[in-house]
């Protein structure tokens, strides 16, 4: 289990509450399709795939891990059960898509994204990778 400090919790759940997901999402989505462009593999068989539309199910599910914070692994269960052995995604994909969560949240926050508040958005995404990567070990 993860030890969340008052500050870290504060800095997640109000950051969180005061951005627009979609948007974010989308963002770092578009980046790291095009940073990373072979990931795009995964979503190329979809009909109608679009990064927006994927990025509700994704701010989706970190909305969920944020309302969770102490119990992520659980609430990120049957994600991982499907990305591991239905979708047969890439984990280390995530570490990719988080990097470009905590980019945008850089350029969106600017100055008031310090080295303290990367931290704990690394730390959040860090127990977000592990769950969600759980059912692939």
């Amino acid at each position: 289990m993860v030890h969340w400090t008052p500050e870290e919790r504060s800095e997640i759940t109000s950051t969180w509450s005061a951005i627009n997901h979609k948007a974010v999402g989308t963002k770092a989505l578009e980046r790291m399709f095009s940073v990373y462009p072979w990931t795009t593999r995964y979503f190329s068989t979809i009909h109608g795939f679009t990064a927006e539309g994927h990025a509700i199910k994704v701010v989706g599910a970190l909305d969920k891990a944020v309302k969770h914070l102490d119990d992520v692994k659980t609430q990120f269960k049957d994600l991982s059960k499907k990305h591991a052995e239905e979708l047969h995604i890439d984990p280390g994909s995530f570490h990719l898509l988080t990097d470009c969560f905590i980019m945008e949240l850089a350029h969106l926050e600017k100055c008031k994204f310090t080295p303290h508040t990367h931290a704990t958005w690394a730390k959040f995404f860090k127990v977000v990778v592990d769950a969600i990567s759980k059912q692939y070990h």
